[in-house]
C-alpha cells in the first residue's frame, strides 16, 4: 500500500491511500488552496489507477471553494472515466457547505456518485454535485 503524505505543520491535508481494490483519496482538517498541489498529485493517482474511488471527509473541519472544486472535479472525472466515486461519513462542515451551494446532498452518512462502471446495480444519483 502507497500513501502520499503531506507536511504534518499544516492544519489539513489530502493523501491517496492506495488499496487493492479502491483508491481513498482521505481529506483531514482544513481543506483550502493551500492543499492544490496535494489535491492535484491525489486526484491523478487515483485515476491513474482505474479503481473506484472512496474519499474520507470525515476528519474535515473546514473547507473552502478549492476544496469544494476539488470534490465537484473528482466526481466530473469519475463520472466521465465511468469510475464510482462516493464520499465517506463527510462531517457538518462539508455537508452545509455542499448544501449552502444549493447541491441535493442526501441525510445518511454515505454520499455516492455513481457511474456507469459501477459494480452495484446502478440507481438514481440523490443529488447533483457530478453535473
Amino acid at each position: 500500500m502507497a500513501v502520499t503524505f503531506t507536511d504534518e505543520a499544516q492544519a489539513g491535508g489530502i493523501a491517496l491511500v492506495e488499496r487493492a481494490d479502491v483508491s481513498v483519496v482521505d481529506m483531514w482538517g482544513e481543506i483550502d488552496i493551500a492543499l492544490r498541489n496535494e489535491a492535484s498529485a491525489a486526484l491523478a493517482r487515483a485515476f491513474e489507477r482505474d479503481l473506484p474511488v472512496v474519499v474520507d471527509t470525515s476528519r474535515v473541519t473546514f473547507i473552502d471553494s478549492a476544496g469544494v472544486a476539488f470534490l465537484v472535479q473528482l466526481c466530473r472525472i469519475g463520472r466521465d472515466e465511468g469510475l464510482r466515486v462516493s464520499m465517506h461519513r463527510p462531517p457538518a462542515a462539508v455537508l452545509d457547505v455542499l448544501r449552502m451551494l444549493d447541491l441535493d446532498v442526501p441525510s445518511d452518512a454515505t454520499v455516492d456518485w455513481s457511474a456507469a462502471r459501477s459494480p452495484e446495480p446502478a440507481r438514481p444519483a440523490p443529488h447533483s454535485l457530478a453535473g
